[in-house]
């Protein structure tokens, strides 16, 4: 998902709107030295910016503390239940917390200047708009290849037309690795380049190919003669859909808070795992009741299939951030800061020290 710079006016009201629910953030303490995780003492006492304390069951307390998280979302809709949730995970701990959702580039630049604390997006409008990654977001795609059920394995695809949106995009990436999968060269197939998701679907579906890159959601709609044949989590895993960014200064000065954040992703994405009841009842609160249970039911069935949000401390790791770093330099997404030395576009320590807190006390969670 890439998005691009908009105007002034629209950035300026975001700006706006978010400025309540943060100011209170950036005049927490700034004594954290650089890289350093944040310290546990004074066992269920309140939290500080520098420093996490825990309750007894290992969750933080962080009474007093106030988070303002950005999401690159013209608007709420199921795909981030799992934002939403996060929030609220922040919320139960003590603290205050909100989600301003925004489309393009608008949560970076917000957090760039400094009114809201992070931002979960893509990587390249992150690391361009001057951000560091700090943490998951979204850790897979939601490409998926569907195939005609005649197309039985990826060895099946030699001599066969395959439909992409185009080559910079998931999709070519995701075909280089099937071919790779498959001991198949470019040249032992067909590639049609239809420029959407959507008429690749519509390709599939009138038969002008045999198998096309998707996403998840269009599986339903195609119909009993086609099956996925791969999943961009079992494609290429470490191919991540988004991250979560903040400003390296804030990351610096806020340790503690920017651990609490990692904590409650982990606990969104367990919550996303194990409890489907939990999670649609908290959709259809995100969107306002604006489907069916059922349709929240078969969103979670669906998402459960891209393996998006897994507990897993190997998600967000130096080289999964530089993987997909040379993959926006291959497509050449990245034009400003987001070309600056890898070791200065990410800092892992709060995701590394979130993860030993929680699974230390994974049943709290």
């Amino acid at each position: 998902m890439k998005k691009k710079f908009i105007g002034l006016t629209l950035i300026s009201a975001l700006l706006i709107s978010a400025c309540g629910s943060s100011s209170s953030v950036s005049n927490t303490a700034t004594t954290a030295a650089s890289g350093s995780s944040s310290t546990t003492s004074a066992a269920g006492a309140p939290s500080t910016a520098t420093q996490l304390n825990f309750n007894a069951d290992g969750t933080p307390n962080l009474k007093g503390l106030s988070f303002a998280i950005g999401n690159a979302a013209g608007s709420a809709h199921i795909g981030d239940t799992n934002v939403y949730d996060m929030v609220q995970y922040l919320k139960k701990w003590g603290a205050s917390a909100t989600q301003t959702n925004a489309s393009k580039n608008a949560p970076e630049l917000a957090v760039a200047s400094g009114s809201l604390d992070s931002a979960s997006g893509p990587l390249p409008t992150e690391v361009d708009a001057g951000l560091v990654v700090f943490g998951p977001n979204q850790a897979r795609l939601d490409d998926v290849l569907l195939a005609k059920n005649s197309v039985a394995t990826l060895s099946d695809l030699k001599g066969k037309k395959v439909a992409i949106c185009c080559d910079a995009s998931p999709d070519g990436v995701l075909l280089t690795a099937v071919l790779t999968k498959a001991g198949l060269q470019q040249s032992q197939i067909t590639v049609l380049k239809t420029g959407a998701s959507s008429a690749s679907l519509h390709a599939l579906i009138a038969g002008q190919v045999d198998a096309a890159f998707v996403h998840s959601n269009a599986v339903p709609t195609a119909g009993k003669n086609f099956h996925v044949l791969g999943v961009g989590a079992t494609i290429l895993p470490q191919y991540a859909d988004s991250f979560m960014a903040a400003e390296a200064s804030w990351i610096k000065s806020h340790p503690a808070m920017a651990e609490a954040i990692d904590l409650a992703w982990l606990a969104s994405a367990k919550l996303f795992n194990t409890d489907e009841a939990a999670w649609v009842k908290n959709a259809a609160a995100y969107t306002n009741n604006a489907d069916k249970t059922a349709q929240y039911q078969a969103a979670w069935q669906e998402l459960q299939g891209i393996q998006g949000w897994p507990t897993q401390q190997s998600i967000v790791t130096s080289s999964v951030v530089s993987f997909n770093l040379n993959i926006a330099k291959q497509q050449n997404a990245l034009k400003g800061p987001g070309l600056n030395p890898v070791s200065q576009l990410m800092d892992l320590t709060p995701w590394n020290s979130a993860w030993a807190q929680f699974s230390a006390h994974e049943s709290a969670y």
